[in-house]
């Protein structure tokens, strides 16, 4: 049996004990089945028993004219104060809300009730906000809140950063296995190059300190040794090895001491290899760099080639034209009127191929460049022998009394004065007036031209000696021989004349005649 209130008989005042804590009667109501129709089952429900003895109804009528409850004095609870209806006690932790005067004002939150029994609480029963049972446990449960996932995220990343940490500190602690100067070497501590001398017992001895002229002025004070890892040159001991590193070390080298230095140039030259009558030029002269070093220690003063010259090469080739009877022949100081057609007829009667170099100043006179057309359109070869034959300065005969821009000039006008003519680019084979290509004539006017080209056999037909001499000149040649002959430069009827005797003979006996550039594809050595 439950009285009105919702409680057994053995609860109340008179069975002589004393009154649970409000928490405890909720917590005893929530977790026993009470009756349906029983009182404490409608007190949940929001309906509240009033029960007004004799002297509540002395109770101020403002009061209950509001419908607030009325505090009275508990008969059970040693006159602590009452309320008129019963109210569903709430949990520890849970909060309770009054509304406001206004209907439609969000309600008000309030502090919850003390732990115990709650006393001096007014409670309105129609705002009690647990009369819904879903409701009520929809509040009661708390959700999930995101800091507890994050540090367990947290957690894991500082365990994982842990183990790392400790796996990298193991093996920091192995030792380095290295190859040092040949030998395998097992290094500890900082697994430095330092900690491998140590382990190896080498001791490499430091170089000396030197004077600029090369002699010792303090042993041992050079650089304190030479060392390479994985072939990349270290100069510190603290420098870090790891396993499979090879390790080269040895003696230190010498260093020299500080000095001040004066540059000058070193003047490039001319180098020549070889005898042929085929003269290339290879290069690009470039001075080089002497430095004249006064050492501040010692007061020694020394020179040192910084930077070598870069000179200019005259190769002096023949071609190597094996079981091939070929001979080149050449005519210098033409066009010279009717005389160089002459010598065409010969050559194009015997199937012969000619090359001729020309007088620029002889072009642009006595129908000069008709036959310089002539010869081209024919299939011989047409190169530049100066423009006026180094007249003037040269003497009519060498380059070298001229100066350097006199040398050029009569190389470069002498090939525009073809040009103008043929209307294309003229050769860049040359031969210098009187055979004279020394150094300095080299220097000059080597990176205008390709090759100069001199003779293997000189026919003297400036001499004039007689056809029948002349042309036993020409027939001494081999195979791969230059013949010297002229075309201008005064009278050449012997030279026309030795031609129709020569020409016939070497032809009977294999030969072919061909020009310079044809020449120059043989095999040069």
């Amino acid at each position: 049996m439950y009285d009105e209130f919702g409680e057994h008989p053995s609860h109340n005042a008179d069975s002589g004990r004393m009154p649970r804590p409000e928490g405890r009667e909720h917590a005893d109501a929530t977790h026993r089945r009470i009756p349906e129709d029983s009182p404490a089952r409608q007190a949940r429900a929001g309906v509240a028993r009033t029960h007004v003895s004799a002297r509540d109804d002395d109770a101020a009528p403002s009061q209950r004219a509001a419908g607030r409850p009325v505090s009275r004095t508990s008969s059970r609870a040693g006159g602590r104060p009452s309320h008129s209806g019963r109210i569903p006690q709430q949990s520890r932790n849970s909060q309770r809300y009054s509304p406001s005067a206004s209907a439609g004002a969000r309600p008000r939150r309030t502090g919850g009730a003390s732990r115990g029994n709650g006393r001096g609480a007014q409670v309105d029963p129609a705002a009690a906000p647990y009369q819904d049972h879903d409701r009520y446990m929809r509040i009661a449960q708390k959700p999930e809140r995101p800091g507890r996932r994050l540090a367990g995220v947290l957690a894991g990343v500082g365990l994982v950063a842990v183990v790392i940490i400790g796996v990298v500190l193991f093996v920091q602690s192995l030792p380095a296995n290295v190859t040092l100067n040949g030998a395998s070497v097992e290094v500890h501590g900082g697994k430095t190059l330092g900690d491998a001398l140590s382990a190896s017992g080498i001791k490499p001895q430091p170089g000396d300190l030197l004077a600029v002229d090369g002699s010792v002025l303090e042993a041992g004070k050079g650089e304190p040794f030479d060392a390479t890892v994985n072939g990349e040159k270290v100069t510190e001991l603290d420098t870090k090895l790891a396993s499979g590193d090879v390790v080269e070390i040895g003696n230190g080298s010498p260093i020299e001491e500080p000095s001040d230095s004066v540059e000058t140039a070193i003047p490039w030259t001319v180098a020549q290899e070889g005898n042929g009558a085929i003269h290339l030029v290879e290069g690009e002269g470039k001075d080089g760099v002497k430095a004249t070093k006064t050492g501040k220690v010692s007061g020694i003063t020394a020179e040192q080639v910084v930077q070598e010259p870069s000179n200019i090469v005259r190769r002096n080739v023949s071609p190597d034209v094996g079981d091939d009877k070929v001979i080149a022949l050449t005519f210098d100081d033409g066009p010279w009127g009717d005389q160089t057609g002459q010598v065409l007829d010969v050559l194009a009667e015997h199937g012969a191929k000619a090359t001729f170099f020309t007088v620029g100043n002889r072009i642009e006179q006595d129908n000069g460049d008709a036959f310089i057309k002539r010869a081209v359109s024919e299939g011989h070869q047409v190169c530049t022998h100066s423009y006026d034959h180094a007249a003037g300065s040269g003497q009519g005969v060498n380059l070298g009394f001229m100066t350097p821009e006199e040398q050029k000039a009569e190389v470069e006008k002498g090939r525009a004065a073809i040009e103008a003519v043929t209307g294309t680019e003229a050769s860049r084979i040359f031969r210098t007036p009187g055979g004279n290509f020394g150094d300095d004539v080299v220097k000059n006017i080597g990176p205008l031209i390709k090759a100069e080209i001199g003779w293997n056999i000189d026919s003297s037909d400036w001499r004039r000696p007689g056809a029948g001499a002349i042309a036993n000149q020409i027939e001494d040649a081999w195979p791969g021989a230059i013949v010297l002959m002229h075309d201008g430069g005064g009278d050449r009827s012997q030279t026309i004349e030795a031609l129709k005797l020569a020409l016939p003979r070497l032809k009977d006996q294999g030969y072919r005649f061909i020009t310079i550039d044809e020449l120059l594809q043989y095999p040069l050595s």
